[in-house]
């Protein structure tokens, strides 16, 4: 069994993707682990729940794991040795195996065929959860669900039902997550990038991705939080501040929006620390990075250097 990568896409038309910069690549494609373990750091992204009855971080990471699939192969009758031997080899899952390993977390895959229609056909979801021994943190836990189940998962972890409104997403990472968010059961927010040690996974720093297009009423050189916060993303942010306060055991870890453009002419990214906590936050320091096409690697790890500068 094969896994593809999640791909921001048009909800009501998956072949529609999103809009990239043409000549500059996105902070998604760049800060890679290969890219971060030059400067002794390590990245790990995932999906999490807040319990908004208590703002209490649920510590079982999920991932999403949409499989490439064929005729010739029932990815869904598979054994759970072939499912435990195929997540071995997904980097992604195994990154985020190791960093919960680290801070007393849990991981969890949620493996799907995204070709399914979720919304008029029996659905068939494969539930893969780090560690089935929570004493030895070793084994996987497999079950095969639908998704009424999942629907039923999220709405606990996320103190009950959740809603955006009717029309939900207008992009998403999956037809599952589009699906889910024109229910009660919206899938939970993600971690774009959380920087760790190298040596240690110990959370250094989380930083959110935030594209600009060209149909944006707001220039890009006037982007910040106050835009968005409190209104209209106000829970949004939230969720990454409680995310922030509750990772580490012993501190608060720093947040970071990375403002990026779609439009060819705009070579650069903008840094704009968060601060505050959750409820009442705040930008604060800005600082903007330029990015050369010909040479973007360099350009994101002077993007990170400031991050890690900034978050010690």
């Amino acid at each position: 069994m094969n896994f593809i990568e999640p791909i921001l896409a048009l909800c009501s038309n998956r072949a529609v993707l999103a809009k990239e910069n043409p000549v500059l690549p996105g902070p998604q494609s760049i800060l890679s682990n290969d890219l971060l373990s030059a400067q002794n750091l390590f990245g790990v992204s995932f999906d999490y729940f807040i319990d908004w009855t208590t703002n209490q971080l649920n510590r079982d990471f999920w991932l999403k794991c949409p499989v490439e699939t064929t005729d010739q192969v029932d990815w869904s009758n598979l054994s759970d040795e072939a499912i435990a031997g195929s997540l071995r080899s997904h980097q992604k899952f195994r990154d985020l195996v190791d960093f919960s390993l680290a801070n007393s977390c849990s991981a969890t895959a949620i493996i799907f065929d995204d070709r399914q229609q979720w919304s008029s056909k029996p659905s068939k979801i494969i539930y893969a959860h780090w560690p089935k021994n929570p004493d030895s943190k070793k084994g996987l836990d497999i079950s095969r669900v639908g998704l009424p189940e999942i629907e039923e998962m999220i709405k606990i972890r996320s103190g009950g039902p959740i809603a955006i409104g009717r029309k939900g997403l207008i992009y998403g990472t999956s037809a599952l997550e589009c699906h889910l968010s024109r229910t009660d059961a919206l899938w939970p927010g993600d971690a774009d990038l959380l920087i760790c040690e190298k040596s240690t996974m110990r959370p250094m720093a989380l930083i959110e991705y935030k594209k600009h297009t060209a149909s944006s009423t707001i220039q890009f050189q006037e982007q910040r939080l106050s835009n968005y916060y409190p209104r209209p993303d106000g829970r949004k942010y939230d969720r990454l501040a409680l995310l922030s306060e509750q990772i580490a055991s012993d501190r608060r870890i720093k947040i970071f929006t990375l403002y990026y453009s779609t439009i060819e002419s705009e070579l650069s990214v903008k840094i704009e620390e968060i601060i505050g906590t959750s409820g009442g936050l705040m930008g604060g320091k800005v600082l903007d990075v330029d990015i050369s096409p010909r040479d973007p690697e360099s350009g994101y790890r002077q993007v990170i250097a400031e991050i890690i500068r900034q978050s010690t």
